[in-house]
């Protein structure tokens, strides 16, 4: 039962052999959650920063994929689709957690109109640069739904040409690029992907089983006109067609997951989906003085969802910005707007969003000190239905820097989340009524601790919220948690042996706890909820990575995900006899890479060819775990029940 553990454990042993002197941790990696550069040991929030190297190192094959196993961030398919997941940060449950998460993409936001969560599988994950988790923190710089936290992606412009292909078992395929040039002062970079699965599960009676196809393509160019300013203009498409098996019975599910059969009264055997998105951002930034910048960018989208009726979106989002910076002291301050619509078989409905916000940071030496503060007016609509929220947020934070290894850090934050249109209504289009926006109190305390092999970060955190806002998968339903509080650990360590080895962990402990539901709310609790666990919460969540390079030409990388089991999505009483079961998942790699010296090619018949070829081979749940989402009794969605294997080739020009 537990032989997949030890194994781990054995090769923690093997390589734990210290041979040479370890990378230096404590060089410092910049954070800009607030939108002011901060070092992250003296930002005054909890954080997590990937670079583009930490993205290559995990052999992650998508955004979602690296989220899932190398950070503190809870990821599941979304009722088995895996091109659309949830995301939960600090305990807001695989149902609503997407919805108290601020996602953005080179500062545009991703968060939809309605409940259809954010879709990073339109990112390529080859193109990505930087990404930065903040949690309990970000509401004033990203205003609506950063209840939770933030999590920032950042794209890359790169004047390389590189190719990559892969193939794998269930007729997996995909192949993406990236390339780009660089002339006085233009940049253009340009990237692509597509993938193609045949699907994990057994044919039906008709023939036909679940399939997932996907296709990405992004371009960008930057002008340059001094060496202090900037105008840019980027493209983006991105295009995915899926049909997944619904949900399976409790007999079905142990017995074999892989059916794809009407098990669950009604169900049919398998959704469908088909989304096409456009995006189109453009905007600069100009220093006025040394000490003065202003920024202006406008993004607008277009996007069509085809599940179970077909969806039309248009949004338009406009963001502002000043930076003064003098001597030790900071402050920038901006206006943003963002109009969603949506269109379908019931009418048009939209939501407005107008927020001005200030933050400040000031530094004085070992100690700095953060303040901000937001104010935002959400308007609704729906035919001739209108509602609207006036909402503030602010940020109170402080670093205190010991010594050269260790800084302390706390924040107060006040964050809202204001409801989407799909709040309105239940599941047959009719309008259910408007319903409150969520506030939440968060306090964090931490610490961060680097020495050159070592670097730690610890959080504790306390929250209390009202008017939490939560969806029933069973009823249909969207309505509020009048009181409930979460609290929790977050710890984040990496630890370099040498230069050969080096691991990674993060741990998650997390309660969310319903205080009060009113007694004639729409969730169903056998007699009362107040006291009971938020469904869908797991209290442990852990991920660890371990970097292995046997040779200078070679690596190993083994990546353990683990999430203990969770009250089912409908289960408010605690009382159901099935659970979400603990989720495990062991995924490995190796890859061998060889480049040229001088950069010459590495074909004398093709002088312009690649200058390093890369190989990959990747096992994914390499102990072939059975994993589900549990919904409600006899109502299961597997997830990531096979073992899926997969070769790679890279080749940089």
């Amino acid at each position: 039962m537990y032989f997949h553990y030890l194994v781990l454990f054995f090769i923690i042993a093997l390589f734990s052999i210290p041979t040479a002197a370890a990378k230096d941790l404590m060089d410092p990696i910049i954070v800009t959650a607030t939108k002011i550069k901060t070092k992250d040991t003296k930002a005054t929030y909890a954080s997590e920063i990937y670079n583009r190297k930490d993205i290559e190192r995990s052999g992650a094959v998508s955004l979602y994929d690296f989220l899932n196993h190398n950070t503190s961030t809870a990821v599941m398919p979304s009722y088995g689709n895996t091109f659309n997941q949830l995301i939960d940060i600090r305990g807001f449950g695989l149902t609503d957690g997407f919805k108290n998460v601020a996602i953005t993409v080179n500062g545009r936001r991703l968060n939809n109109i309605d409940s259809v969560p954010q879709k990073l599988s339109d990112l390529g994950i080859n193109n990505i640069d930087r990404i930065e988790i903040t949690k309990g923190s970000g509401s004033v710089v990203h205003g609506d739904g950063a209840t939770g936290g933030s999590i920032q992606i950042y794209t890359r412009d790169t004047t390389e040409t590189n190719l990559k292909g892969t193939v794998g078992n269930y007729g997996i395929n995909t192949g993406s690029f990236t390339t780009g040039l660089s002339k006085d002062k233009f940049i253009l970079s340009a990237s692509g992907s597509h993938y193609q699965q045949d699907g994990f599960s057994d044919k039906g009676p008709d023939g036909i089983k679940d399939r997932a196809s996907s296709k990405n393509y992004s371009a960008k160019l930057r002008y340059f006109p001094t060496e202090s300013s900037e105008l840019f203009i980027e493209k983006d498409y991105a295009h995915v067609n899926v049909r997944y098996p619904n949900a399976l019975t409790l007999s079905t599910f142990l017995a074999d997951p892989d059916s794809n059969f009407k098990t669950t009264a009604g169900l049919t055997n398998y959704s469908f989906e088909t989304s096409n998105t456009n995006n189109l951002s453009l905007g600069g930034s100009i220093e006025l003085t040394p000490n003065l910048e202003v920024s202006l960018d406008y993004t607008h989208q277009d996007k069509v969802i085809v599940l179970s009726t077909h969806k039309q979106y248009h949004s338009n989002a406009v963001n502002s910005s000043l930076n003064f910076r003098r001597g030790h002291f900071e402050i920038i301050t901006g206006v943003q707007t963002w109009q969603g619509k949506r269109r379908n078989t019931y009418g048009t409905a939209t939501k407005t969003n107008t927020g001005v916000f200030v933050q400040t940071n000031y530094d004085a030496g070992d100690n700095l000190f953060s303040v901000g503060g937001r104010r935002e007016n959400v308007s609704y609509s729906f035919d001739t239905k209108t509602g609207s929220d006036l909402l503030t947020s602010y940020d109170l934070g402080f670093n205190r820097t010991l010594n050269d290894h260790l800084s302390i850090f706390s924040n107060f934050n006040y964050a809202f989340l204001a409801p989407d249109v799909d709040r309105f209504f239940n599941y047959d289009g009719e309008f259910n009524g408007f319903i409150s926006p969520t506030r939440t109190q968060t306090l964090n305390l931490g610490l961060n601790h680097v020495t050159s092999n070592n670097k730690l970060k610890a959080t504790v955190f306390g929250m209390k919220l009202k008017k939490e806002q939560f969806y029933n998968p069973k009823t249909f339903v969207n309505t509020n948690i009048d009181k409930s509080h979460k609290y929790g650990l977050e710890l984040q360590n990496t630890y370099n042996f040498n230069n050969a080895l080096s691991t990674t962990i993060n741990y998650v402990y997390t309660q969310a706890i319903i205080d009060r539901i009113e007694r004639f709310s729409e969730l169903t609790c056998s007699d009362f909820c107040d006291g009971k666990f938020l469904p869908g919460v797991s209290d442990h969540n852990i991920t660890l990575g371990i970097n292995y390079k046997p040779t200078s030409k070679s690596r190993i990388v083994l990546a353990q995900n683990y999430r203990s089991e969770a009250y089912a999505l409908d289960d408010f009483s605690n009382s159901f006899n099935q659970k979400n079961n603990a989720y495990s998942s062991t995924d490995v790699s190796y890859s061998y890479a060889h480049k040229t010296d001088g950069g010459k090619s590495l074909f004398n018949w093709w002088p312009s060819g690649p200058r390093q070829v890369e190989f990959t081979a990747k096992m994914e749940n390499l102990f072939e775990r059975t994993n589900g989402l549990w919904l409600y009794d006899n109502a299961i969605y597997p997830t990531k029940f096979t073992r899926n294997v997969s070769l790679e080739t890279k080749l940089n020009f």
